[in-house]
């Protein structure tokens, strides 16, 4: 029965993602982005399937991937990019903002998450609720094969260099070095302090 409905479900997405696709696929970038999403996915099911069933199931259960796609879309005339935006919505709270995204980005996830870069590599993957923005002095820059991790923040004109890693949480304003991993202090317990949990006074006046 649930392959049954899998199988339902992807019929009815091939329909619905093909004029999304018609205008997309001429792009090489999207067919980098699709290769790179099922990779990063690693699902068995659909890793076999042909291309253009990957992109029908990633336009139709993904938001985080259709947004990207209207970023691919950015040079296509401004009506139709409305109509596509109202017929394939995108995810409101991900912002995708550079000068140049190289072929296959992957974003997992995508809520909270805004990117406004100057430059980003191929290959590189971001998750949830990361920052990647300006301050007074200009944006980032993202090499290839970049990953930044849940919760990161990555401000300035700085530059990520190819196969730079940063932790989740890890709040980053300086160059990276190529591969090399940037990580937020672990969380450490605090020394008990009078009038905290088990040292909480009794109220009771002294003797």
């Amino acid at each position: 029965m649930a392959a049954e409905l899998w199988a339902l479900r992807l019929r009815v997405a091939r329909v619905l993602a093909y004029p999304l696709w018609r205008c997309a696929a001429a792009a090489e970038e999207v067919r980098a982005d699709i290769a790179w999403w099922i990779e990063c996915i690693d699902a068995p099911k659909l890793t076999a399937l042909e291309e253009y069933s990957r992109f029908a199931y990633l336009a139709a259960a993904l938001p985080e991937f259709r947004t990207l796609v209207h970023y691919r879309l950015r040079g296509r005339s401004p009506v139709l990019r409305i109509l596509l935006r109202a017929c394939y919505r995108p995810l409101p709270t991900l912002t995708l903002e550079a000068d140049r995204i190289g072929p296959a980005l992957f974003i997992q996830h995508g809520v909270g998450t805004i990117v406004t870069a100057e430059s980003i590599g191929s290959h590189c993957w971001i998750n949830q609720q990361v920052t990647v923005g300006h301050d007074a002095k200009g944006r980032p820059t993202l090499g290839d094969r970049v990953r930044v991790g849940a919760g990161a923040v990555v401000l300035g004109p700085i530059t990520l260099h190819d196969g730079a890693t940063v932790g989740a949480n890890a709040t980053v304003i300086h160059d990276v070095p190529a591969g090399a991993t940037m990580v937020a202090p672990l969380a450490t317990a605090l020394t008990a302090r009078p009038g905290v949990d088990g040292d909480r006074p009794s109220g009771r006046a002294p003797a």
